[in-house]
């Protein structure tokens, strides 16, 4: 007979989430992968520039290029011009100029250091007339000035954006390293749970909680994977969670209770290492995490809107911080509030918040039901506010914490 381990219940927010960041010891394997495919990875290099960017001294616009060192602007002769991808190779004498087009090159050979603009200059017979001088450098684009050669582009840890990768690119560079996105296997349980798609029976419900989190671990750069439906048999859950050990993650949502019919809590505890199962939160209280063989576990509550919030308010900086990212730290905004409310001491309580500009100021209001079965709430909502563990009371005027879903997801 497995002795149980004895768990930590009803732990703070604080224990909970250094208890998860904490575990993570080391980050996912490196893969190769093209530049191009990388919206969204982790770098698991830094990535230097092989060359300066500008590579020549450049125009910043269309004009014409001189050595400002002249003692007559009133007639300078025109003998070239030059373009993007096809620049001007003699030397440019005193008293000359040459057409130049914005992001063309002007070469050393060339002795220019000014670019005046068209607006500037009359032309007449291919000569050259300022209406007044300008500082010499003007309009010109310095070698290295964006970035120069050796320079650290984005250091390790980063997530690329879209920006990044042209950028990446435009140093000639095709295949970087980044962290294997986290596998994560999902199922849900219960005999109450119909899949969808078919009839459920009396009394059922569909199986939401798992296309949620299915698509908000897909959102967060995760490889999901579908495991299904167990129905409340302990073999079966059993055969299921102990063949885990191929993924970064497993997570169901519901089957963490005292119920006798919540097998997922009995095999954790008989055969992983779970380390909490409950937290002083509204919603989510039943929330459980840990480790089965070589994967983590989470369980999210049961109520739809209860596991979003807590995925969104635990699981994304596990996510993050196992995916590699350096940014793991949700930051909050702090906004006023634009309600009062008293709340129960010793817990942390999250309210699906509105921010809205009022008088040049941004304000905070809370969704009208606070529900954690509102669904409603989640989609006419633009993040959480969150309400720490020492509060009793909030009254118009005080400063919140506020997280953006936007920025949670990031």
């Amino acid at each position: 007979m497995i002795k149980k381990k004895k768990i930590p219940e009803y732990v703070s927010l604080k224990y909970a989430k250094n208890k998860m960041l904490s575990s993570i010891s080391k980050k996912l394997d490196p893969i190769k992968i093209h530049v191009k495919d990388s919206e969204g990875r982790v770098l698991c290099e830094d990535i230097y520039s092989n060359i300066n960017i500008p590579e020549e001294n450049n125009s910043a616009v269309d004009g014409y290029a001189i050595n400002n060192n002249l003692t007559d602007y009133n007639k300078i002769k025109i003998i070239g011009e030059s373009k993007p991808g096809k620049p001007f190779l003699k030397k440019v004498k005193k008293n000359q100029a040459i057409r130049i087009f914005t992001g063309a090159y002007l070469l050393s050979v060339n002795k220019l250091n000014t670019v005046y603009m068209e607006e500037n200059c009359t032309e007449k017979n291919n000569y050259l007339k300022f209406k007044k001088k300008i500082k010499t450098g003007s309009n010109v684009r310095l070698t290295g000035e964006d970035i120069k050669k050796g320079t650290i582009l984005f250091k390790k840890g980063r997530k690329l954006k879209i920006p990044d990768i042209a950028q990446i690119l435009s140093l000639g560079i095709t295949k970087i390293k980044v962290y294997k996105r986290p596998l994560v296997g999902l199922f849900s349980t219960g005999d109450e749970i119909a899949k969808l798609y078919t009839k459920k029976k009396k009394f059922q419900i569909y199986d939401v909680n798992k296309y949620l989190l299915m698509s908000l671990f897909s959102k967060i750069g995760c490889e999901v994977i579908d495991l299904g439906i167990i129905e409340d048999d302990l073999e079966k859950t059993k055969k299921l969670i102990l063949k885990s050990k191929r993924y970064d993650l497993l997570v169901t949502s519901g089957g963490i209770s005292k119920s006798y019919t919540d097998n997922v809590s009995k095999i954790m505890t008989n055969y992983g290492d779970l380390l909490f199962w409950r937290i002083k939160i509204k919603p989510g209280r039943p929330f459980a995490f840990g480790k089965i063989k070589k994967s983590f576990f989470i369980g999210f509550p049961g109520n739809p809107v209860a596991a979003v919030v807590t995925f969104l308010m635990l699981a994304t900086s596990f996510i993050k911080k196992l995916s590699g990212n350096e940014n793991y730290k949700n930051v909050p905004d702090y906004l006023i509030s634009d309600f009062s409310m008293k709340k129960k001491k010793n817990r942390v309580e999250w309210l699906r918040g509105i921010f809205i500009n009022k008088n040049k100021k941004k304000i905070l209001r809370k969704f009208h039901t606070t529900g954690s079965g509102i669904i409603s709430s989640l989609s006419q909502s633009n993040g959480i506010i969150q309400i720490d563990e020492e509060v009793e009371e909030i009254t118009k005027g005080n400063i919140l914490k506020f997280f953006k879903y936007q920025d949670l997801l990031s």
